[in-house]
């Protein structure tokens, strides 16, 4: 059940059809929305960050920031949904950073498709701080797309802490009697029968729950496991990828596995990350 959202954008012109359907969400669900509305420090050009950015007043910039959240809540006032908005002003090198120390709690978050960002590279640097910090699952869905019907789902299944939460998040959100595809990725056969036990544990727990289960084995090769099982979840008409994300790494605060790395940066359709 969804009664709060956090949703996060940079501008809010970028972000108006994205935020037009986040409020129309919300009203539906009768959630409260969260919107966290970031304004980066100019910059000589946007595919430079996170360097070139320009030194402007704080007063400047916090002027940027105010005019973004009054943009950010006239769009969300259209809707009719209950509402806040929170502004985040900062060097792009650190708005990331930011949001995350803000410690907002939600039932989920949200984060729009890259035309939706001016700054494409904020928007993986949010992403890369949220999972595995936030403790919230992150949905992040393509253009076009909104907070699916989950009728039938594909999860990638490796066993880790991260993934026992994407399975508990997918029991949470998924329709009762839904289909779920338990996917276990590996270069060869081999080594994706390695898992089979927990593979065959998680499908005993989602049918308990009243779910259809199936396990599947995804022999990969030298394919990117990230379109591997994007491909897979297209072909099965999945409303929903859901996969767990990786958590802290003792070189940066932070680094993404590759599976989880290349969905930040590509999605096909929603995808459902647990952290």
């Amino acid at each position: 059940m969804l009664k709060d959202i956090l949703a996060v954008v940079e501008e809010a012109d970028a972000a108006a059809g994205f935020l037009q359907m986040i409020g129309d969400l919300a009203k539906a669900h009768g959630a409260h929305l969260e919107v966290a509305a970031l304004t980066p420090a100019p910059m000589v050009s946007s595919a430079l960050a996170p360097f070139g950015s320009l030194y402007v007043p704080e007063s400047v910039l916090r002027d940027s920031d105010n005019q973004n959240i009054e943009k950010v809540r006239a769009l969300l006032e259209k809707t009719g949904c209950q509402h806040d908005v929170l502004g985040f002003h900062d060097d792009v090198a650190w708005l990331a950073g930011d949001l995350r120390r803000s410690g907002q709690v939600a039932d989920i978050i949200i984060i729009g498709p890259e035309e939706s960002w001016p700054t494409r590279w904020l928007r993986t640097r949010v992403l890369e701080n949220l999972v595995g910090s936030a403790g919230t699952p992150i949905l992040i869905l393509p253009a076009g797309k909104t907070f699916p019907t989950i009728r039938r789902a594909v999860l990638g299944w490796k066993p880790s802490p991260e993934a026992n939460r994407a399975v508990h998040d997918l029991v949470r959100f998924a329709e009762p009697g839904a289909l779920i595809d338990v996917v276990t990725v590996g270069i060869t056969l081999p080594e994706c029968e390695k898992e089979q036990d927990s593979q065959a544990e998680v499908k005993r727990h989602l049918t308990r729950h009243g779910f259809a289960a199936k396990g599947r084995r995804l022999a990969i090769g030298d394919q990117i496991e990230a379109e591997a099982l994007t491909r897979h979840a297209l072909d099965m008409n999945a409303d929903i990828l859901v996969v767990g994300g990786f958590a802290r790494s003792r070189i940066r605060e932070i680094i993404l596995g590759g599976v989880t790395r290349d969905l930040v940066c590509r999605a096909d359709l929603p995808v459902l990350i647990a952290g």
